[in-house]
This record gives C-alpha cells, structure tokens and sequence, in this order.
C-alpha cells in the first residue's frame, strides 16, 4: 500500500516536515474527516511547514469533497441506475478520506490531483 502513497507523494515538501510530523499529526486529520475545519493545522502553528500543507490540502479537500457531494446528491435524487453511480461515488468518497487520513498520520506529502497545486493561501 505504501507504493500506492508514493505515487501521490510530494518528495520536495516532505523533506521540509521535519519533527513537526510526529507532533501535529493529530492535528493534520482532524481536516481530512471534517473538511470545513481545513484552518486548524495553520491555526495550531502558523511556523510549521507540515500543518501549512495539510492546511493548504485540507482546503483543496473541502473544495472536492463539495463537488463529489454536489454531484452524488444530484445523482442520488435520480432514477435507480444513478442512485447506484451516487452510492458509488459516496463509498469512493469514503475510500478518499480513509487514503487522505492514513497518508497524513504516517507523515507522507499527499497532494489532492489538479487542485493541490493550485491553491496555497497558508503559507
């Protein structure tokens, strides 16, 4: 499985964690479970490299989480060949934190595609 976390890795940005990792971890997947709290890792240290990018994620996070929920509850509200695309899509969402969350608590650099490079407000 750890194969699978380094394809997402960011090798550059994880070497910039440091002991930071160890100490914020907890911190750092709080945001990944409830996406709307994507500014607390800045909010416990604003120095820390490693809480600034899972801030950073977290919010890119959020941005996804909303679109897959927004387009699962159209489809749900859809005839039964798309309840079962929109079930699908809320299992797929589920698989996505529980990747999101043990990626963070063993300290890896995982960026959400397309838009985790785009969006860096905490720096």
């Amino acid at each position: 499985m750890d194969s699978l976390f380094d394809k997402f890795n960011d090798d550059e940005e994880q070497v910039k964690f440091g002991s930071d990792m160890r100490k914020y971890e907890l911190y750092v997947i709080i945001p990944y479970i409830v996406p709307i709290l994507f500014w607390l890792p800045f909010a416990i240290d604003k120095n820390s490299d490693f809480c600034k990018f899972h801030s950073n994620q977290s919010l890119c996070w959020l941005i996804l989480f909303s679109i897959l929920e927004a387009i699962s509850g159209i489809l749900l509200m859809l005839d039964p060949p798309f309840n079962f695309v929109g079930t699908l899509l809320n299992l797929f969402t589920i698989a996505l934190i529980a990747f999101l969350v043990i990626g963070a608590w063993k300290g890896y650099a995982l960026k959400i595609p397309v838009i985790g490079n785009l969006l860096k407000p905490f720096k």
